[in-house]
């Protein structure tokens, strides 16, 4: 028998569920049984927390906005410690939360929620690398980084950094923890980028 639970709980519970199955497993599989299935709950019992799948994915970009506010740090101090901060945040917060990673690099939210989910997933992305390039311009209007590099082509290098690591992490390439690679790999492109 399902326990009874309040409506809250049983929200958040299926757009863990939405997460997990869109991420891992695609859309094909985001169906209404199968997040049941996931929340153990009947898969008509989810119609009485949403309207429809359409909402349960805004209700997943709700989420993901959420998770991916918090690893922005505040706008103060050296830039180049806050970005820093940020890839990070970034990296522990995508590595720790399954399905967060496949829903962020791919087209599988934006195709589930239509042109609003689309607008929604680029917002949420050009938000990440407004925020590296806002610290890049600091960081070199303060004479912290090589002049003779390209802005954008940092940018480009952070972002692959951010993917790569965690497609090794999410394929077991490595043997330690993402935290102790990651820092390897943030020590190697500030050799590359600082002044």
């Amino acid at each position: 028998m399902t326990t009874r639970m309040p409506t809250a709980e049983r929200k958040a519970q299926i757009v863990d569920a939405a997460i997990k199955i869109i991420g891992e497993k695609g859309l094909r599989e985001f169906t209404a049984a199968q997040i049941g299935r996931e929340v153990g709950i009947k898969d008509g019992s989810i119609f009485r927390h949403f309207k429809n799948k359409n909402e349960i994915v805004m209700a997943v970009l709700d989420r993901l906005e959420g998770v991916l506010a918090d690893t922005i740090p505040p706008l103060t101090g050296d830039p180049l410690k806050r970005l820093e901060e940020f890839f990070m945040a970034r990296l522990e917060t995508v590595a720790s939360q399954p399905g967060v990673q496949s829903l962020l690099f791919s087209n599988q939210l934006s195709h589930a929620g239509g042109e609003a989910g689309l607008k929604r997933v680029m917002k949420l992305r050009k938000q990440g690398r407004q925020f590296i390039s806002s610290c890049l311009l600091e960081a070199s209007t303060k004479k912290l980084i090589r002049p003779d590099l390209d802005l954008t082509d940092i940018l480009v290098l952070f972002n692959g950094a951010v993917m790569g690591l965690l497609l090794i992490a999410q394929d077991d390439a490595i043997e330690e923890p993402i935290e102790k690679r990651a820092a390897h790999v943030w020590q190697t492109l500030m050799s590359l980028i600082r002044k």
